[in-house]
């Protein structure tokens, strides 16, 4: 770390917070899947109506990692559905 500028350190900074946002947000997304499964039908569809909205949002800032994630998610809950 002693050659590193000031510069290189917030750079490497940011880019381990933001490792660590993604990562936090990943989880909130599965735990709040995980606990939506077990609700009704209704609280299914509106839990799919965000995360398609979050997904679109994903892939309308380029966030194309983040809304591949949020796809897999969309898939597993509209297979859980049909099976409703």
């Amino acid at each position: 770390m002693d050659n590193m500028t000031d510069e290189q350190i917030k750079r490497l900074a940011k880019l381990v917070a933001g490792e660590v946002i993604k990562q936090l947000e990943i989880r909130e997304m599965d735990n709040i899947l995980m606990e939506t499964m077990s609700q009704p039908y209704e609280l299914l569809i509106a839990e799919l109506a965000r995360l398609m909205t979050l997904m679109t949002t994903y892939e309308e800032t380029e966030q194309y990692e983040k809304a591949a994630i949020i796809k897999n998610k969309i898939d597993r809950l509209q297979k859980q559905l049909e099976k409703l």
